[in-house]
């Protein structure tokens, strides 16, 4: 069994605290599952990913887990903006529920000022 970034089986060190996440290892490398430890809801499962089919989940995690900015929203809803690269460094709003783990929707903001 390999070791997490954390410096042992099983522990990952993210943001200053040791958490137990999934992964999984293989000839000596270890691929931590962050995927898990996000929920999408329904309406982004079929109507977001529907409308913007170039999206990518993988984007909006790295976005809530690294944003620029970070701001409550009405309805018990966080917005996270962060920069990706894939999208030739456009900033991509990613809007959460209340635990900011589940994702709701999220699309390319044109109009985003630091």
């Amino acid at each position: 069994m390999g070791v997490t970034p954390g410096g042992s089986p099983g522990i990952a060190r993210s943001r200053g605290h040791f958490r137990r996440i999934p992964f999984h290892c293989n000839k000596g490398y270890c691929i931590i599952d962050f995927m898990t430890e996000y929920r999408f809801t329904e309406y982004f499962e079929k109507e977001v990913l529907r409308k913007r089919p170039y999206l990518k989940k993988e984007w909006c995690v790295r976005v809530v887990q690294n944003p620029i900015r970070v701001e409550p929203q009405e309805h018990n809803r966080f917005r996270f903006w962060g920069e990706i690269e894939e999208l030739g460094g456009r900033v991509l709003r990613v809007i959460t529920l209340l635990d900011k783990r589940t994702i709701h929707n999220a699309f390319p903001d044109r109009g985003f000022t630091p």
